[in-house]
Formats: structure tokens, sequence, C-alpha cells
């Protein structure tokens, strides 16, 4: 695989997890975990069974891709510095694989027997509270990518710069989320660092689906006519 169409391949996967992510977190999760006082929650999942299996499905895929990207990621990357990207690709990868077992428990809510309202919303907060502790590691991994964008030739000091801020950022709010932080100021918090988190890693697929690998491929050719 070519640098060019590894970059293609990973920029595409992150847009595509950005936009199932905007389904299934955005649309789909608040849909079942906001207050409703005319019907239990049961009965919202009963109901709205489609849109519940469309949100485990969209999870589904956002971890397949989080897989794909963790290796796609270390491809393009491997030349610039062998040892960070590895360290960064395994980061990632057990990052995904406590997100698979978070969303384990989305899947009990579509239990046979009848759940009371309490053992389903214990069920999503064990999925985030999991989901957050892995976010922790995710944080490392786009922090350790920033470095990776630095070294390697022509991405412009902004992305990686976000990029480290993001992982930053990550991090830290998950790990206040985890302790218990003042839930106004980490509120705020976020709000401050929500351009980074959200940009940090999409700027770079962007990036890669524009320009990612044409320089290599550059040098592969003329190098192959000299």
């Amino acid at each position: 695989m070519n640098q060019r169409l590894t970059a293609l391949i990973t920029g595409w996967t992150i847009v595509l997890m950005a936009l199932a992510s905007a389904f299934v977190f955005g649309r789909a999760m608040p849909h079942f975990t906001l207050p409703n006082e005319a019907a239990s929650l049961m009965s919202i999942i009963q109901s709205e069974q489609k849109l519940y299996y469309a949100m485990l499905a969209g999870l589904l895929f956002i971890q397949f891709l989080d897989l794909l990207a963790s290796y796609t990621f270390f491809r393009f990357f491997l030349e610039d510095n062998p040892q960070i990207a590895r360290i960064s690709a395994a980061l990632r990868f057990v990052y995904t694989l406590i997100f698979i077992w978070a969303g384990f428990f989305l899947f009990q809510n579509l239990s046979t027997t009848p759940l009371s309202d309490a053992m389903i919303l214990s069920n999503f907060k064990t999925f985030h509270w999991i989901w957050t502790f892995g976010l922790i590691i995710f944080g490392v991994h786009i922090f350790l990518l920033g470095f990776l964008m630095k070294w390697h030739e022509s991405i412009h000091p902004l992305l990686w710069i976000m990029a480290l801020v993001a992982g930053l950022s990550y991090s830290l709010t998950s790990i206040l989320k985890l302790i218990g932080f003042n839930p106004d100021i980490l509120e705020t918090l976020e709000l401050a660092l929500a351009l980074p988190m959200i940009f940090g890693e999409l700027a770079l697929a962007i990036w890669l689906i524009a320009k990612g690998g044409k320089l290599s491929a550059t040098k592969a050719l003329k190098a192959s006519l000299a």
C-alpha cells in the first residue's frame, strides 16, 4: 500500500467516523437518555427499536473504523518515527478495545426481560464511564500523533499544534470527569476546548485527503526515473 492510498483511506476513515459519531452521540443516544416523564425508557427503546439498532450499528461501525485507523495511521507515519508510530497505533488499538467493551452495556438494554429505567440508565452510565476511561488513552494517542505530524513533511504547524492541544484536552477532561470534578467548571472547560478536540483529528483527515502522500509519491517517481 503506497503512501497516497494510505493517506486517502485514513482521511476518509476519520471523516466517516466523524459523521457516524454525529449520528450516534448527537442524534440517537440523547433520544434514549434524556428524561421523559411521559414514558419509561424501556417503552421508548421498544417503540424506537429501529433507531436503537441503528445507534448500535453506528457504534460498531465507528469501532471498526477506529481499528482501521490504528493500522493506517501506523503505516502512514512509520517512516517518520517507527517507535512512536508503533506506540501511537498500539494506544489507539487499546482504546478501541475499551470502547468495544463499553459498547456491550448498551446491547444489554435489548434484553427480552423488561428492565427498569434505573437499570437502563445504569447501562448507559457504565458505557460512558468505561468509554471516558478509554478517552484518556485516546488523548495520549492524539498527542503522539501530533508529534508524528510535526516530523512529517509538509504538514502545516497549525495542524500538529491543534493535534497536541486536542490530545491534552481529551485526556484532561476525561480524567476530570472520572474524578468527579466540579461539573460547572468542567462544562466551561469543555466548551473552551471544544474546537481543538473536534478539529484536531478532522483537520488532519482533510489534509490527508487533499495532500497526504503526494510528495512521497512524487519523490518515488523521480527516484524511479533517475
